[in-house]
């Protein structure tokens, strides 16, 4: 285990004990050791502290019973605790003292794996289920529960015999429980001739609601179909299972000691058994998972997965959970955060089959919340990502990506792929030529990734349709689209030049841009100094300290502080269901594009940028940017401004952003010069003085 994970989620637990935290931790300590440590003990002793105050909620009851399950260290504490996990898991009209005291919640002399076991027992039990209670070597079938008198009463099998009032604490301690139905005949009535003792093994395996163990089974089958066979007579018939034909089918695949046994027995189960994974079976997966040494999951990552995605077709949701939680965070593939994770330990999802690939992201899917398959589907290559974004809304790929600004070459082609499938044109609207040439830019990259970044570049360079796509997302913003081709060094200068004579003929406005200057530009970057002088809007933009320094501050609440608090708005809004006049939804949804438009503005503003500082500024007959200028118009009025970066503006102080067409008209003019304004007027620059001392000790903060 993780001692620095384990840390950062108990501390989260016991500030914040949300149902994902809680799970997590419960997983960690899964994988902590036979028994657990008694250090990690005594830190969950500060959560029992913790939550002693107060009533537990579903998700803390949950993780108590959860840990109760564990090889864990009983104390006094935490059997208080247990009792208050009972009360909150389970329905009122069982939680009163009589059913709690036949679980024994609090006496200390039935173990806590014990404990688990008789819950797990109360949970399932309801009218109508098949019990053996091996005390009595008696099968019946369960009638209503006193929670007075705390007693079940158990009709007797076959009507014969009447019913009786069983003591709720001996069904909790001992009964196999099983799913009623036709085949338990062959189990139970003697008459009808005795079944294979593999065969009765794989139906009460099949049909129990809890484990049964090897010796009950015995008893169960001595008392049911095997019931007329002597002594030794049964003893060659229940021990026929031991010989060598049989001894394979006995030998689950649950059982397996290692990877490669448990794949072994798993293939010899795929010929002949193709049936739902057992309780018993589920809990002996579990086990065997929860054993597993990390460096084992390292190293044989691929076998591994391999043996996961063939557990997918004989389980359900709720199997797989059960089998796999001490996997989360131990398998390589299962990152704790994907979008953090080194992209190498991700490689077992392009090195698969393809049906085994697929069945492992559906088990992904069945595991681990939507947020969780969203940044998977950041980083995963592109063979996986239909069954894995199958699961997750567009709403939360969009999220995510507008949070993160990073993905693969795969996910966008996949988007591409799956543009005329998906109900969303924001994600569309993810292929921009920005984000397709930071993901053609990724260079050494596991052999599974290459297939979809080779597509990708192809679909720039060659696909017409995929081009208009990227322009028609960039919009009129001609100036970045040409300064990230300019950038895109991943493309040598015929391609760039094919690639600019293909654009040009799909958008004007882009090829006057290129013809103005910027296509040299393209052409020689990356090959030299370019001695070209770049035009207006393409040289950096000069401004104060103190603006330069806001706008990171704007950036950085949008991405720290507003992003996430818009997430959660539309998580809310979109519980509320009924899209279509959910305002809240809608609401949250402009703020989203707001953010992301804003967010987009201000990295692609910050990346040219260039703070100066106005004390350094030296100023003379020249009106230069940090200077104050004097103009005196025709009619003899006269107009002072501080002429300032281009994010310094403020009409109401005089302050003149350089970027203006009247900052513009004036900049680099000397005194004396006529000038002509933008509103037609004419005026002469009469004067140019340094800022003032209160003006530079604001701006140059």
């Amino acid at each position: 285990m993780d001692s620095a994970v384990f840390e950062d989620l108990l501390v989260t637990a016991i500030s914040s004990p949300d149902k994902k935290t809680l799970e997590s931790l419960l997983a960690a300590l899964g994988s902590a050791g036979n028994p657990i440590p008694a250090p990690i003990i005594e830190e969950l002793n500060l959560l029992w502290e913790a939550w002693g105050e107060d009533e537990l909620d579903d998700a803390q009851g949950a993780f108590c019973i959860g840990l109760a399950a564990l090889p864990m260290t009983d104390s006094p504490i935490f059997r208080k605790l247990l009792a208050q996990a009972v009360k909150a898991i389970l329905p009122n009209y069982l939680s009163r003292s009589p059913i709690m005291k036949a679980l024994g919640v609090r006496d200390e002399a039935v173990a806590l794996n014990d404990f688990a076991a008789r819950l797990q027992r109360l949970r399932t039990l309801k009218n109508g289920l098949i019990i053996f209670l091996p005390s009595s070597n008696r099968w019946g079938i369960t009638g209503a529960i006193d929670n007075i008198g705390a007693l079940v009463a158990v009709n007797t099998w076959g009507g014969n015999g009447g019913s009786a009032a069983i003591p709720l604490s001996t069904v909790l301690q001992e009964a196999a429980l099983l799913t009623p139905g036709p085949e338990l005949i062959k189990l139970i009535d003697s008459t009808r001739g005795v079944i294979s003792a593999a065969e009765f093994r794989t139906l009460v395996n099949r049909k129990a609601l809890v484990p049964v163990s090897s010796d009950v089974m015995r008893q169960m089958a001595k008392s049911g179909c095997a019931k007329a066979l002597d002594a030794d007579a049964f003893e060659a018939y229940w021990n026929n299972s031991s010989g060598n034909s049989a001894a394979a089918t006995s030998r689950r695949s649950c059982d397996g000691r290692s990877l490669k046994e448990v794949d072994l027995l798993l293939s010899a189960e795929e010929k002949n058994n193709t049936t739902k994974f057992s309780d018993d079976e589920v809990a002996g997966f579990h086990r065997f998972f929860t054993n597993l040494k990390p460096d084992t999951a390292n190293r044989d990552a691929k076998l591994l997965a391999s043996i996961i995605a063939r557990l997918f077709p004989r389980s359900d949701a709720q199997q797989l959970k059960e089998m796999l939680a001490a996997l989360q965070n131990k398998a390589p593939f299962w990152p704790a955060d994907p979008a953090t994770a080194k992209i190498v330990s991700l490689g077992v999802w392009g090195e698969l089959p393809a049906k085994d690939t697929e069945q492992l992201a559906r088990v992904t899917a069945a595991i681990f919340p939507e947020e969780y398959l969203a940044a998977c589907a950041m980083r995963v290559p592109l063979k996986a990502l239909n069954a894995l974004c199958a699961a997750v809304s567009d709403d939360a790929l969009y999220e995510l990506f507008i949070e993160q600004k990073s993905c693969t070459a795969d996910f966008l082609l996949w988007i591409w792929k799956n543009r005329k499938k998906r109900d969303n044109p924001e994600l569309v609207g993810l292929l921009n030529v920005d984000n397709v040439s930071r993901a053609l830019a990724q260079d050494n990259l596991p052999k599974a990734w290459g297939a979809a970044s080779r597509e990708l570049r192809t679909l720039l360079l060659d696909n017409a349709e995929f081009q208009k796509q990227l322009i028609h997302a960039a919009g009129d913003d001609v100036l970045m689209f040409a300064a990230v081709l300019q950038g895109a060094l991943f493309l040598n200068s015929g391609e760039r030049q094919s690639l600019m004579v293909k654009l040009s003929r799909i958008s004007s406005q882009l090829r006057d841009h290129l013809e103005d200057g910027a296509g040299q530009r393209i052409l020689k970057a990356g090959i030299g100094k370019v001695e070209i002088d770049a035009p207006v809007g393409v040289e950096p933009n000069y401004t104060s300290v103190e603006s330069h320094k806001r706008l990171i501050q704007e950036l950085d609440d949008i991405v720290n502080i507003h992003i996430p608090e818009n997430r959660e708005a539309l998580k809310i809004a979109r519980a509320h269901g009924d899209f279509r006049e959910n305002s809240e939804f809608d609401a949250a949804k402009e703020r989203r594009n707001f953010l992301s438009r804003r967010r987009s503005e201000l990295e692609r503003e910050l990346s040219r940028i260039q703070p100066i500082n106005l004390r350094s500024v030296q100023v003379s007959d020249t009106a230069v940017i940090g200077s104050e200028i004097e103009l005196k118009y025709e009619d003899g009025k006269i107009e002072v401004h501080q002429l300032l970066g281009a994010w310094d503006g403020d009409p109401e102080r005089r302050f003149l952003a350089y970027r203006t067409r009247l900052g513009q008209a004036v900049l680099h003019r000397n005194i004396g010069d006529a000038i002509e304004i933008p509103d037609g007027r004419t005026c002469v620059l009469v004067a140019v003085r340094p800022l003032s001392e209160a003006i530079i000790a604001e701006l140059d903060v």
